[in-house]
């Protein structure tokens, strides 16, 4: 018998997984554990170690890419020398940019490696689970919904996010009750763990989801009633049982949704929206005195300017601004052109991928939608630093093809109907329980 050793290519991703704190909590009970901070610098050396050891299949804009990363990090570098007489004197502030690392190493990983999904998808979902059962089940009690204690991360909800896209296109693509039933049961969750951020991306995501498949953008996927039916169906029958029915006629869950909607609706009024917007305004002025390139090092030494209710800091001065945006975080630091670094070479690459008239594959398309979606989670929250290694992920599933790709591709086409794909063998050692979730 033949042993298959693919799963050791979901090591690397599992890896910088674990920097989630719905991972990490199984080792570490404190999240301040000065060993997830070694931890971090180790994924940083695995990270160029995959860059230096998968370098030539980095594509020319990903080169590009980091080539620019490189130079930012040597003018960063010689700023600090010039100013503080250390080439790294506040590696806080470095790291905004080193973050980007593993999403190099990732991408040049897997474009020599194929990515075992199925099982990748099942080890985070086992795992976002037992954390729920073990460490924060009264998350999932009544009365933690009706008071809006979560418990549970709004990072490990988008994780939630990223597996039920993956299980969303997998049955519209094969079918099947159990990946139909994962999804309703993700989304539930994500429903009543209350992050409303995580709504809002979900929606997007679902959106953007059946803009490809409407347009014909992912593989051998297509609105029909033989898949559609169920979908429809299932809520209504699991909706209807005496536990679940009794719980969505309660009024008080009734009002609770009513209130988390209205938080949205009035974000600059009430809520967490509101905490966020006195936040934009105490560091509006210094942005808009820094547009392209931020304070860089000296934004460190500011002092915090977010006050609570007793007109007193927040946090304490010279540990970072702890910014609840994505968007303000980058401007502050690194000014417009910082926030492009970022943003500019993934948002082109999946464009020009998804006009591509090759379609996407069902995997690819989930994570273009999750990626996609977390441009809108970076209004309320910093992008966790697993998700620079998920977009890594993301351009080398959907990376551009070569025009002779593309060209026999619609050379096919002219040619007469593609034939429809086979499903893919399930591998012999797979179990069965595993197969049904694949």
């Amino acid at each position: 018998m033949k042993i298959s050793l693919r799963f050791r290519h979901a090591l690397p991703l599992l890896l910088l997984l674990f920097t989630d704190r719905a991972f990490n909590e199984f080792l570490f009970a404190d999240e301040e554990d000065p060993v997830l901070g070694l931890y971090n610098y180790a994924l940083l050396g695995l990270a160029l170690l995959l860059i230096a050891g998968y370098f030539r299949y980095l594509n020319a804009p990903l080169r590009r890419w980091l080539l620019v990363l490189g130079v930012a990090l040597g003018a960063l570098a010689l700023e600090s020398y010039n100013g503080w007489g250390s080439p790294m004197v506040y590696p806080h502030v470095f790291a905004k940019l080193t973050i980007l690392l593993p999403a190099f190493g990732l991408f040049a990983y897997y474009r020599r490696h194929e990515l075992p999904a199925g099982l990748l998808m099942a080890l985070v979902l086992a795992g976002l689970l037992l954390n729920l059962a073990l460490y924060h089940p009264d998350a999932l009690s009544l009365s933690a919904f009706l008071e809006n204690e979560r418990g549970f991360q709004v990072t490990s909800a988008l994780l939630l996010l990223f597996v039920g896209l993956y299980y969303f296109n997998q049955y519209l693509r094969w079918g099947g009750l159990v990946r139909l039933g994962v999804f309703f049961l993700i989304m539930g969750l994500i429903v009543f763990l209350q992050h409303r951020t995580v709504w809002l991306a979900a929606g997007l995501a679902l959106v953007l989801n059946g803009l490809l498949i409407a347009f014909g953008r992912v593989e051998g996927v297509r609105f029909t009633a033989p898949r559609l039916v169920p979908m429809l169906l299932l809520p209504l029958v699991v909706g209807g049982l005496g536990g679940v029915a009794t719980v969505l006629d309660n009024p008080q869950v009734l009002r609770r949704l009513e209130e988390s909607v209205g938080d949205i609706q009035n974000a600059d009024k009430q809520g967490t929206g509101s905490w966020r917007l006195h936040q934009l305004e105490a560091y509006q002025p210094f942005v808009e005195e820094n547009p392209l390139l931020g304070l860089r090092l000296a934004g460190f030494e500011l002092p915090i300017q977010f006050y609570g209710e007793d007109d007193q800091p927040l946090w304490q001065d010279r540990t970072g601004h702890h910014f609840h945006s994505f968007y303000l975080d980058r401007l502050f630091y690194f000014g417009i052109l910082g926030l492009l670094l970022v943003v500019a070479v993934p948002i082109g690459q999946l464009i020009r991928r998804v006009r591509q008239p090759v379609p996407l594959s069902p995997t690819a398309a989930a994570l273009v939608c999750f990626t996609g979606c977390t441009l809108l989670y970076g209004f309320s929250y910093d992008w966790p630093p697993f998700l620079y290694a998920v977009l890594g992920l993301t351009l080398a599933q959907a990376a551009p093809l070569p025009y002779a790709a593309v060209a026999g591709y619609r050379a096919a086409r002219a040619a007469g109907p593609l034939p429809a794909a086979a499903p893919p063998p399930e591998p012999s050692s797979m179990p069965a329980s595993y197969a049904a979730l694949s």
